[in-house]
């Protein structure tokens, strides 16, 4: 024991092998990610070298300094590569300055030499021949370089304009963390120092290479495998993940009944907010949890109260909800929050068990609470569809439901007897519709599982309130097992037709997840991905259908997974894996 507990801190600790994979995964997913974002503000200048090839994603840009040892010494394979590599290379500007303000003259000069055609030049002279550094004779350059608006040319240098085009690539320097001059950035990578040349040609070359390819005919990278599970992190206890989110920069938080684990998955370091108790950092009960504009909201179902939480783990706001004058105090939850700060919760119906019976809907209401307690009505919708009984009560076989997120201004609600999602503002005006496919028709075989696996729910339901009532000593309140009585399926209602969808949530990228409904026998499900704002379908994904998805960003996804004891665990994905 003893020593298998050493090799665990041994390979798992941050700075152990595995530890110090999921780190380096995270970078290069983060970096691939990073690049991405900016590939086509980054090759959309005219400072370009060799024939222009940007289009069809065949280029590379360099970083540079005119005052720097290293791309003075490369520029000749660079002239070489855009000869006869096929490639073209972007130029961007990072003057370091050491010599005084001259790198940032010369950047500027080889900048306001793009009008007139003469960048190119004006590259391979400041490179090669470093004198600029003593004369700083800007107008005489563009002489030399035969410029005829010489004046001009020496005009443009100090225009603001220039300035900020310099101050941008500084800015995406900073952004894609560029190490140092030069650097070479193929469509998916970083590529530092003077080899560097030679691993993003390596890359641009294998651009072309087999990849996995998405239905909107977007590549995707092939599969990597998983590249975090908190199974595999020591110092991470969750019994229970209520929830999963994304975070800024490289955060992620895994909520518990109780808890909060704020994780950086570059460093590995963990950190617990929050534990059982009445305080404001203690929790009874963490019902549900959402992103918001300012950290995560997270909903202490036992206390009705709302506690927003930075991505640091910084207390920010703690609200009970107790006095506000819900419909249905008991079953009201935040489905999200506005940029002001107002909390968005779904309200619906109260019907005490015994005084109705029969099928109906429990209409949805969707109202933002102001800071006076009081509600605005901002949609309505269908709801559920329920059936009463005297002893117990539930959700209709395959019945239609009301689903709703929000992604910043935007409120989602998905009423699935419907064709479309409607995606409306905080006031409730429509902003667009994402269609729905039509609900699929059932055969008696189908009616019949979904029937029998409501059965197996609701006896997993009565079990797990035997062995709760077993370890606790107490013993149960009523007859379980009459109460929760199986029997009572045998007629209960089903409907012929399955809604289109069953599940809707909005990801860290604001990207909209819609799964097709999942019938009782299916093994996988598929999750369409759409644009909220211009409602396009930007690709699907299957999944296999014992994975719970938490939250989605760039190309990963957030699961929870149970083994066979039962037991949950969070995995990180390539999105790659699962794009048909």
């Amino acid at each position: 024991m003893a020593i298998l507990a050493t090799l665990a801190v041994l390979l798992l600790n941050p700075s152990g092998v595995v530890g110090r994979w999921v780190k380096a995964a995270y970078r290069e997913w983060d970096e691939q990610r990073r690049v991405e974002r900016t590939w086509d503000e980054l090759v959309s200048v005219p400072s370009v070298l060799g024939s222009d090839m940007r289009s069809n994603r065949s280029a590379i840009v360099e970083f540079v300094d005119y005052d720097c040892p290293v791309c003075q010494s490369v520029a000749p394979a660079v002239s070489e590569a855009t000869r006869t590599g096929g490639v073209s290379v972007v130029v961007r500007h990072v003057p370091s300055n050491r010599n005084g303000l001259g790198a940032t003259e010369a950047a500027l000069a080889a900048i306001c030499a793009e009008p007139y055609g003469a960048f190119a030049q004006a590259h391979e002279a400041l490179l090669s021949d470093p004198t600029w550094l003593e004369t700083q004779d800007w107008l005489g350059f563009g002489v030399a370089l035969g410029i005829a608006e010489a004046d001009s040319f020496g005009n443009c240098i100090g225009e603001e304009a220039t300035r900020k085009r310099l101050a941008r690539d500084r800015e995406l320097a900073d952004y894609l963390q560029i190490p140092g001059t030069p650097t070479f950035v193929s469509s998916a990578a970083l590529h530092p120092g003077a080899t560097g040349l030679d691993s993003a040609l390596k890359a641009t070359t294998s651009a072309s290479a087999p990849t996995y390819v998405r239905e909107d005919a977007l590549p995707a990278r092939a599969p990597k495998g998983s590249i975090f599970d908190s199974s595999e992190h020591p110092h991470l206890e969750v019994s229970v993940i209520v929830a999963g989110l994304f975070l800024p920069d490289s955060g992620m938080v895994l909520v518990d009944r109780t808890e909060l684990h704020v994780i950086d998955l570059l460093s590995g370091t963990t950190r617990v907010v929050g534990r059982k108790g009445e305080g404001p950092k203690e929790f009874g009960h963490i019902a549900l949890a959402h992103r918001t504009p300012h950290g995560i909201l997270v909903w202490d179902f036992l206390r009705r109260r709302a506690v927003e939480i930075s991505p640091a783990g910084e207390l920010l706001r703690s609200q009970d909800y107790v006095a506000v004058s819900f419909t249905d105090l008991f079953n009201a939850y935040p489905v999200g929050v506005h940029p002001d700060g107002r909390v968005m919760f779904r309200d619906g119906v109260q019907r005490n068990l015994g005084e109705y019976e029969g099928r109906t809907w429990n209409p949805a209401t969707y109202v933002a609470v102001r800071d006076d307690g009081n509600l605005d009505t901002v949609a309505v919708a269908s709801g559920d569809e329920v059936y009463y009984r005297p002893k117990r009560s539930g959700d209709v076989v395959f019945g239609n439901r009301t689903l709703e997120a929000v992604a910043g201004e935007h409120l989602i609600i998905a009423d699935t007897k419907r064709e479309s999602i409607a995606v409306l503002d905080w006031s409730g005006g429509r902003v667009a519709e994402v269609p729905m496919t039509p609900g699929l028709r059932l055969t008696a075989a189908q009616v019949q599982a979904g029937r029998e696996a409501r059965i197996a729910a609701l006896r997993r339901v009565v079990d797990g309130m035997k062995s709760r009532a077993a370890a606790t000593g107490r013993g149960l309140v009523r007859d379980l097992d009459r109460f929760y009585d199986p029997q009572e399926m045998g007629d209960w209602p089903a409907n012929e037709v399955a809604p289109a969808i069953d599940t809707v949530l909005t990801d860290y990228d604001a990207r909209l997840w819609v799964r097709d409904y999942r019938l009782p026998d299916q093994d996988s499900v598929t999750w369409q991905v759409w644009d909220i704002d211009e409602a396009e379908l930007l690709f699907t994904a299957r999944m296999d259908g014992k994975d719970t998805l938490l939250d989605a960003r760039g190309d990963l996804v957030l699961l929870r997974r149970v083994d066979e004891f039962d037991v949950p665990r969070a995995v990180i994905k390539q999105l790659a894996d699962m794009v048909p």
